[in-house]
């Protein structure tokens, strides 16, 4: 049971329409809510609890779950759902990638971090100057390596307790839609080691063909078009299966009225 929600503000406002999305949902919950500011969380003057669900940036929800012995793993591509990569995807470290491109030629290789979320944003390297951005990071950094993959476009499905109740169109043709039978199948092929709420991102190449992109875990995860209630749905579910406490089977007992 949440007793308190912390929403992440900066200078006195939203950062993010994220955290007003968030705001909203738990508001319409009737949940107590607070705010705070990432040094007041980062010095030690905001008290996190395991009942006291933190909303913010990756790095500062991070925080707040080290703080409480509860960070997770990354879950960006489950041995689950390798069949629905259509491509090959491999753990490597920056160092190994480096020295693809210390030639005159390398094969073109999409890099994105592992462990170490948002260290720098997933990219298509084909030339040494794309690694530049990343020449303050230690070759010891840990990444995923694929093949480069030419989207049409890509799309997010939300998963609460192992059924999709949302999707958003993020980048490319929003016309250009994944088959759904490959998105229900995969969602069914991820039950057995699914966290509570997640999201799935699959996308259609050039050649028609419907892939996972990845997987995103729900504390992790912008609104996306999905409405406020279902959102801090999927924020509390995980936030309550990562401190070790019982995703029940309702939506909280201080909810007061019904979701829109």
């Amino acid at each position: 049971m949440i007793d308190r929600v912390l929403i992440q503000k900066k200078n006195g406002e939203f950062p993010t329409v994220n955290g007003w999305v968030a705001w909203c949902g738990f508001d319409r919950k009737a949940y107590p809510i607070s705010f705070f500011e990432w040094p007041d969380l980062r010095d030690g003057r905001v008290e996190v609890a395991p009942t006291t669900l933190v909303v913010g940036g990756v790095a500062t929800v991070l925080h707040a779950l080290r703080r409480l012995g509860a960070a997770p793993e990354t879950i960006d591509f489950p041995a689950l759902l390798h069949p629905y990569l259509g491509r090959r995807v491999w753990p490597t470290t920056l160092g190994d990638v480096r020295s693809r491109f210390t030639g005159d030629t390398a094969e073109p290789v999409f890099v994105k971090p592992r462990e170490v979320q948002k260290a720098f944003d997933g990219a298509v390297w084909s030339a040494f100057r794309d690694l530049i951005p990343t020449a303050h990071h230690p070759d010891e950094l840990a990444v995923w390596a694929s093949d480069v993959v030419s989207f049409v476009s890509e799309w997010r499905y939300f998963v609460r307790r192992n059924e999709v109740i949302g999707v958003g169109h993020y980048n490319g043709d929003p016309f250009t839609a994944p088959d759904c039978e490959t998105v229900r199948a995969a969602v069914g092929a991820y039950r057995p080691g699914a966290p509570a709420a997640y999201g799935i991102d699959f996308g259609v190449t050039t050649d028609g063909r419907t892939v996972l992109v990845e997987v995103n875990d729900a504390y992790s995860l912008g609104h996306m078009g999905l409405r406020p209630v279902p959102y801090a749905n999927m924020l509390e579910d995980r936030w309550l299966e990562l401190v070790g406490r019982s995703v029940t089977d309702g939506v909280g007992a201080a909810m007061r009225t019904p979701p829109p």
